[in-house]
């Protein structure tokens, strides 16, 4: 008996062997695969807040569009002048009174693009104050930087007719090359 339980304990002593070795080499291989888990958790987590910032990217510059479009609205274009000047002429006539451009030059002196506008409005009182405060509250950037209002001598009985010298600035769109 001394032999079969020397062969016993010599093939039991072998299965542990193994099993220790196979348990050393699964331990090894679960060891490579929880890092190879950890770099690929830490690559996903680096991709997914790079794609969290692109979308604050995309929104902030949505964002910023939607606002540029506003400010350019209250801009207006260099070409459309002209109809601009038309436009302030005929919104005169509805309130009442006569509007006339007497000049119109560039204003060099900021960094933004300003257009300096001098009109004549005569009319009413009335009128002539409502057509200045419709230009200087206007859905465009314009500032009122003076205004002269007179009333010639007018004939006894007749309603006076007052004129205004009103000098404004006009803010501009840059147009691209």
């Amino acid at each position: 008996m001394k032999k079969q339980a020397l062969i016993q304990c010599i093939f039991a002593g072998g299965v542990v062997f193994l099993a220790v070795g196979a348990y050393a080499v699964a331990y090894g291989a679960v060891g490579v695969m929880s890092q190879k888990a950890a770099s690929l958790d830490t690559q996903i987590r680096t991709v997914s807040e790079d794609a969290l910032r692109a979308g604050k990217a995309r929104e902030t510059l949505a964002s910023l569009s939607m606002d540029e479009a506003s400010v350019h609205a209250y801009l207006i274009r260099q070409e459309e002048i002209v109809p601009f000047l038309g436009r302030l002429e005929a919104l005169a006539s509805s309130l009442g009174s006569s509007l006339q451009v007497v000049s119109v030059s560039a204003d060099t002196a900021g960094p933004r693009g300003k257009i300096l506008i001098s009109v004549k409005i005569t009319g009413s009182f009335e009128s002539v104050v409502r057509t200045l405060g419709a230009i200087e509250y206007g859905p465009y950037d314009s500032a009122i930087a003076n205004v002269t209002l007179d009333t010639p001598e007018n004939e006894p009985g007749q309603t006076p007719v007052w004129s205004a010298v009103a000098a404004f600035t006009l803010g501009t769109q840059q147009t691209n090359p």
